[in-house]
């Protein structure tokens, strides 16, 4: 009888350091940024911690984001930090990646005892890129002195991360190429992510005989981007048949 006591007993013990055994649970196990523009900042993601024990764990270290994420706050504070039996926290990261393709980090959390955990952080750095259509604006031949018709460029974003345009410019101070209208604002502006476009609308107004052509630099956080124009200037139509304006006449006396 005595031994069965002390088998039973041994039994319970064992079973009840079994069930006081903490465990931490990441969600999710690696958080994703998806795409994000080089040099900006993501807005803030969650990873959560639940103790899914029934007694109270010590989160005694979280290693550091560094390079392209830093954390950004949440709920679980600064490590040491206890984490109650099945209560959760969370820990929050940003992403602002320096290079374009995929990137990648590990943050581990050590508990008491030694243990570790670890969640990963991934997302890709990406730019956006600025499309003309037409690549090129040209003019039809006009006369000095008149205006053409109106041309039409639409400059878009195709990339999965908006474009941020940052200047466009300068021109010379003598232009034929004059702005009309049109939906893009003056820089700076954003085009939005998979096709966020605006438009450009020019006419030509020469100011000399022959061809003329310039090109309207436009730098982005992508890099800088060109769009051309070019037109003919022909001789200045006269007023009269034959090239002479008409002599005022003498007052009658």
């Amino acid at each position: 009888m005595h031994c069965a006591v002390r088998l039973v007993l041994g039994m319970l013990l064992l079973s009840a350091g079994v069930s006081a055994r903490a465990d931490l649970v990441r969600s999710p196990l690696q958080l994703d940024f998806g795409y994000q523009a080089v040099y900006y900042t993501s807005e803030p993601k969650a990873t959560t911690l639940t103790n899914t024990g029934n007694q109270t764990l010590t989160i005694t270290a979280v290693s550091a984001a560094a390079g392209n994420y830093a954390r950004a706050g949440g709920t679980c504070g600064a490590a040491p930090f206890t984490l109650a039996a099945n209560a959760s926290c969370t820990i929050e990261h940003t992403f602002r990646p320096t290079s374009v393709g995929p990137l990648y980090q590990t943050i581990v959390v050590t508990v008491t005892g030694g243990s570790t955990f670890d969640f990963g952080l991934a997302g890709e750095g990406a730019q956006g890129f600025l499309e003309f259509t037409p690549s090129q604006l040209y003019f039809s031949s006009v006369p000095v002195g008149s205006s053409s018709n109106e041309v039409t460029a639409s400059l878009a974003n195709p990339r999965p991360v908006p474009l941020y345009v940052q200047q466009a410019g300068p021109l010379p101070s003598v232009n034929p190429f004059v702005r009309t209208g049109g939906t893009c604002p003056q820089p700076p502006f954003v085009l939005g992510a998979y096709g966020g476009n605006c438009t450009l609308t020019y006419i030509f107004v020469p100011t000399a005989v022959g061809h003329t052509s310039m090109d309207l630099g436009i730098l982005a956080t992508a890099g800088s981007f060109c769009l051309s124009f070019s037109g003919e200037g022909l001789p200045e139509v006269p007023l009269f048949q034959n090239g002479f304006e008409a002599p005022v006449p003498a007052p009658i006396p």
